[in-house]
């Protein structure tokens, strides 16, 4: 680790550089706990589909108009929302996703808001159905 925190010059913690060893090598990091989640980190997590909420249509800052769908999860831990963005929005539909489906998340993005902990793909994350 020391090797890798000098090559990227110290701008790296040791959480990613521990995340960089283990994917290079193969290995999965476990599963985060909802009730252990963090502001601003990825995660991944297995959880289970308790609500799916109707999609609503807004417009964007910049222009335009942008979808937004939100699914409440849960594990044995907690509870917190699935943000679905655009083109996301229809996965549920896609991916057969009912109440009650148990669902891997993999490099989700977090962010908590005055509603409460926003889990969402993001640009590099992953959405999967375990059955």
């Amino acid at each position: 680790m020391a090797r890798l925190r000098e090559e990227f010059g110290g701008l790296v913690d040791d959480a990613t550089i521990r995340r960089l060893v283990l994917d290079d090598r193969g290995i999965k990091m476990a599963a985060t706990k909802i009730a252990d989640i963090k502001d601003r980190e990825e995660v991944s997590a297995v959880v289970r589909v308790t609500k799916i909420n109707d999609v609503k249509t807004f417009n964007k800052r910049t222009g335009g108009q942008g979808k937004v769908r939100n699914l409440e999860i849960e594990d044995e831990s907690g509870n917190c929302r699935l943000t679905l963005w655009d083109e996301d929005v229809e996965l549920p539909e896609q991916m057969d996703i009912q109440i009650g489906t148990q669902l891997t998340l993999t490099d989700c993005y977090v962010k908590k808001t005055d509603f409460g902990t926003d889990v969402s793909k993001g640009k590099k994350g992953k959405i999967e159905k375990q059955y």
